[in-house]
């Protein structure tokens, strides 16, 4: 026993061991929860969708065609800013947590330190007390062979007891140490958190102001158009008016050339031809409607329907009389048809007629072609049947 405690002769040198082992430095053993780990692989993939994002921002910015679709992307940023901003939370929180629990098993290994350690210094002090010669003396004065083995016996648990006593003060010092470090590791990544956490939170700012600057602008750009829907939908309110108006004057004039007998069934103003009302499709190929009949459009507007109908031609859907072929500010290009019996009709946005006003036309007979003339968003052609001058449903006329 001797022998393992000759190198610590002296309480200064056993108190300068427990120094030794109360600051001893070991390497930092990372130890982060799977939670966090979790939440900072997460912040890298926000990071590339980010990156993404700005690749993508910055070539709809130069677009302005693309205004909606950058104030999409926008707001894309700023929920991806966001979801950066509460992860980055949740890890300063997460760390925040794990520095104070390991404070605390710091201050309780500590305790328990502090107490081995008093507990060792009496033990290495008694033995420099006691002298070489104690293990010795205690051997030979043992009353029999019985009483030497026990003694012995005695004396090896206590050196068992002081070897486990400093290798247990060894280790636990070693788990402060790393704990420390770790702690010390934990405040850096903290920090670097906060850090990131106010840049984050400086370019949603950034990008809020930006995504409300965009909003300012569709609005207006909004509002101008509505301006310019509103201004439009007045003028071919006007027109159909107009048309409206012009009808009954024709009517009233045929009335008055018949001797008062209302000609409007007749078929003076219809080259002869008596319409039945069976009508044949005025776009031949064509049946997509991109604007059906109602209260506010009492007329349907055929379009391509994805197909080239530009240019295509427009057939008289009935005999008759063609009694207006021109151009109006809201209707484009048109042509009006008395087709006799009250019935007449109308075909506007032509890009060009094929007819003149008082030409007698044949039922399929092209009149004009499809355009986008006037008041018009693309090529279609407005199709209108009037009977007695009031704007009917065509579907009702078709055979």
């Amino acid at each position: 026993m001797h022998r393992f405690w000759k190198k610590w002769k002296t309480p200064a040198a056993a108190f300068a061991l427990a120094l030794a082992v109360c600051f001893a430095q070991a390497a930092p053993v990372p130890a982060e929860a799977a939670s966090l780990s979790e939440l900072q692989q997460t912040q890298k993939e926000l990071e590339q969708q980010k990156a993404e994002n700005d690749a993508k921002l910055a070539s709809l910015k130069e677009d302005q065609s693309k205004q909606q679709e950058y104030k999409n992307a926008l707001d894309d940023q700023m929920a991806n800013l966001q979801t950066q901003i509460d992860s980055l939370n949740s890890q300063i929180t997460q760390l925040d947590g794990q520095i104070t629990e390991k404070s605390a098993a710091i201050a309780e290994k500590q305790q328990n330190i502090d107490q081995n350690v008093e507990i060792l210094k009496e033990r290495l002090c008694a033995l420099y007390m006691a002298g070489e010669a104690s293990n010795l003396e205690i051997i030979l004065n043992s009353e029999s062979v019985m009483d030497m083995a026990e003694k012995i016996e005695l004396m090896n648990m206590i050196t068992e007891h002081d070897t486990n006593l400093i290798a247990s003060l060894s280790t636990e010092m070693e788990e402060i140490s790393a704990e420390k470090a770790e702690i010390e590791s934990q405040k850096t990544q903290v920090a670097e958190a906060k850090t990131q956490l106010e840049s984050k939170s400086s370019e949603l700012q950034q990008v809020q102001a930006e995504a409300e600057r965009v909003l300012n602008e569709l609005n207006q750009s909004v509002q101008s158009v509505q301006a310019e829907s509103d201004r439009i939908a007045k003028e071919k309110e006007q027109a159909s008016a107009e048309i409206d108006q012009w009808w009954k004057d024709y009517y009233a004039q045929q009335a008055a050339q018949s001797g008062g007998s209302g000609s409007s069934g007749g078929s003076s103003g219809s080259g002869g031809y008596v319409s039945t009302g069976n009508f044949t499709w005025p776009v031949p190929g064509f049946t997509n409607i991109s604007c059906g009949y109602s209260s506010s459009h009492r007329a349907i507007d055929v379009s391509g329907g994805g197909r080239t109908i530009y240019g295509k031609p427009i057939v008289a859907a009935d005999s008759g009389k063609v009694v207006t072929a021109t151009y109006h500010y809201s209707y484009g290009n048109y042509v009006m048809i008395d087709h006799g019996g009250g019935y007449s009709t109308l075909y506007a946005h032509a890009s060009s007629l094929a007819v003149s006003a008082g030409q007698t036309v044949t039922k399929g007979q092209v009149i004009a072609y499809v355009g986008s003339t006037g008041n018009s968003t693309g090529p279609h052609l407005h199709f209108e049947v009037r009977v007695n001058g009031n704007r009917q449903n065509p579907f009702n006329w078709f055979s």
